[in-house]
């Protein structure tokens, strides 16, 4: 009996002990932006925009097809619940989606799938606010939307990097659609103004690169040449991403590599073009903004 009360209390110890220490973790847990968004993702409703939907989706942005409000209307309505969680989210002051990198290729992805779809509804209520004259509530789901975007590339693999850049650009463009054709007030103005600044340091490109190309040491593992070599790629490819002006070095180390290796090495050359359409948007909204 004494051996069980002795027990006992060494348990209940631990318990209380593991309370306190979760206790403690609670309050950053609960500030994870990342938490919230999966929340979001598990509401979002009949929302599988095809190939087709998103090329018209471009379409609306670059001004040369009207949104149709009848269109989209429903699916909105479908997916509002997802969107607020999603809006809330973004008032949290960061955001860590938990990722093993540990996992090399078989690193999750679907967030970043989940978070295209996410994205692209937010536009989609933009367009909607605006065209029931909702001024204020479309300049705050931009401002969100911005957030939200830029989150998507937090930590994370040059995959969801690029998907971050496809939604910030598209919240960029719809910004200047906005600035175009409504009169927005001094206030929405400088509230569009402030949401694009927070985002303005765009996204870290070349660790999502360093991430992808580390990744790949545990299949070349046995084999030195190709090992030795993508070390060399990795470093180039990181310098590349902050200067351009190096890809001709990348270029020469990822010549210089074993060709099964050379074979599986992003384009660099495309990635930074990415780039640079993010940089650009964002210069071109900055001076639009002023």
């Amino acid at each position: 009996m004494k051996l069980f009360n002795t027990t006992l209390s060494m348990i209940l110890l631990a318990l209380l002990s593991a309370g306190s220490a979760l206790a403690q973790r609670n309050s950053p847990i609960a500030e994870n932006a990342a938490l919230r968004y999966w929340s979001a993702f598990s509401e979002i409703q009949d929302a599988g925009i095809t190939d087709q939907q998103a090329k018209e989706l471009n379409a609306i942005l670059d001004g040369a097809a009207p949104y149709d409000d009848s269109k989209y209307k429903d699916l909105l309505e479908k997916n509002a619940l997802a969107l607020e969680i999603m809006a809330r989210a973004t008032s949290l002051p960061y955001c860590d989606w938990g990722l093993d990198y540990g996992l090399g290729h078989d690193l999750p992805v679907e967030y970043a799938r989940r978070a295209l779809v996410l994205g692209r509804l937010n536009v989609l209520y933009t367009f909607h606010l605006l065209k029931t004259g909702n001024k204020d509530g479309a300049v705050r789901a931009l401002a969100t939307g911005l957030r939200f975007s830029h989150d998507v590339g937090n930590g994370g693999s040059l995959f969801a990097t690029l998907i971050a850049k496809d939604l910030l650009v598209s919240h960029l463009r719809t910004i200047a659609g906005a600035l175009h054709l409504e009169q927005l007030s001094a206030t929405q103005r400088s509230q569009l103004q402030a949401a694009v600044a927070r985002v303005a340091e765009g996204l870290d490109w070349s660790m999502a690169a360093k991430r992808d190309l580390e990744a790949l040491h545990a299949d070349y593992a046995g084999n030195s040449q190709a090992s030795v070599a993508l070390a060399r790629i990795v470093s180039s490819y990181v310098d590349a991403m902050s200067d351009d002006s190096r890809l001709p070095a990348l270029n020469q180390a990822i010549q210089g590599a074993p060709k099964e290796l050379a074979n599986v090495i992003p384009n660099a050359k495309r990635v930074l073009e990415q780039k640079q359409d993010l940089n650009n948007t964002l210069l071109q909204i900055r001076s639009m903004l002023q």
